[in-house]
């Protein structure tokens, strides 16, 4: 007697056929990928999180405690529409343990330790000292801001990261997540650059002269090499950052393009488009004062690593160390 013929669809091999917009979508957007790419952009970004953070070592009493000149009730109507923590603890030493516990979970975001709780916290942390005190931040801290809330959504922690290693909670994770920390970077560029509707940017190209000269800005005075320079090298380049903001979005989209296709034949695009800006941002922090915007920005580029390039960066800097390591045992 012969033994039934089981259907090819009710084998346990059989595995159903994606259709070609289902396989878009996957490498597009909902499709998992090794979370190591991500894991290292927190860690990068992160980093810069806490330096800014600890910037403000040494006066936290003063900033944002009863011991500030703007002090308990009037605090909280000087600053009536943001929220802060720190309108209810108030008190100059539990100001301070908040900001240690908020400084220790930033150090375990960073390393991916508790990733879900310490990046909460640490969140919570920065919105109650810019909520306490908004008159020490500027524009570069609403992009730290916006940052640390959508890191903060994502699963960060499931790749390089302590969590992963110790605790057993690695895994993939959506390919969006990274895509949704490219748009934001588009976000700030494309809106940068429509902001800039002056004659200095888009007619005579003097606008990163007047920035690099003005007293409010600069580190340096170099007024007569800024001058010297002006008519061909910078005004140059002032319509260049202002074209590379403007086509960003154009250059993230024609990014994604290339790794849904799956081409892989390394296109030059991607390199010297975030080479001109990583140009541009040292540039910038070296002319002008802007805070931690550059390091941040420089930061978030990791997000364009695909997730192959960041195993072999990882397994690259291992060996490196490994080699180290031999060479000081052997010494």
């Amino acid at each position: 007697m012969t033994p039934p013929v089981t259907p090819p669809s009710e084998t346990p091999s059989a595995t159903p056929r994606r259709g070609p917009w289902r396989r878009f979508v996957d490498a597009a957007l909902i499709g998992q990928e090794d979370a190591t790419a991500l894991g290292m952009c927190r860690a990068a970004i992160v980093l810069v999180f806490t330096l800014s953070v600890l910037s403000h070592l040494g006066a936290v009493g003063e900033y944002f405690s009863d011991e500030s000149v703007i002090f308990g009730e009037y605090a909280r109507q000087a600053f009536h529409s943001r929220w802060s923590l720190f309108f209810y603890i108030r008190e100059p030493w539990a100001v301070r343990l908040v900001y240690a516990v908020g400084v220790l979970a930033h150090v375990c975001w960073m390393l991916g330790l508790f990733t879900r709780i310490s990046s909460a916290l640490a969140w919570l942390l920065w919105i109650s000292m810019v909520g306490r005190n908004p008159l020490l931040y500027s524009m570069p801290d609403q992009w730290h801001t916006a940052l640390a809330f959508v890191l903060m959504l994502l699963p960060t922690g499931r790749g390089f990261s302590l969590d992963a290693r110790w605790r057993g909670l690695g895994g993939t994770v959506p390919v969006w997540c990274r895509r949704l920390i490219q748009l934001q970077l588009a976000a700030l560029y494309v809106n940068a650059a429509f902001a800039k509707t002056g004659d200095t940017w888009r007619v005579t190209g003097e606008a990163i002269y007047y920035a690099a000269a003005s007293p409010y800005n600069r580190h340096f005075e170099i007024n007569h090499w800024l001058a010297a320079l002006q008519p061909y090298g910078l005004r140059t380049v002032t319509f260049a950052v202002w074209w590379w903001e403007y086509l960003f979005g154009l250059f993230v989209l024609l990014n994604w393009i290339e790794e849904v296709v799956g081409l892989r034949w390394r296109s030059p695009l991607r390199a010297l488009y975030l080479g001109f800006g990583v140009l541009m941002h040292v540039g910038i922090q070296l002319l002008l004062y802007v805070a931690w915007f550059s390091p941040l920005t420089l930061a978030a580029y990791l997000a364009f690593l695909r997730p192959d390039e960041a195993t072999r960066l990882r397994a690259w800097v291992a060996r490196r160390l490994a080699r180290q390591r031999g060479a000081k045992l052997k010494g």
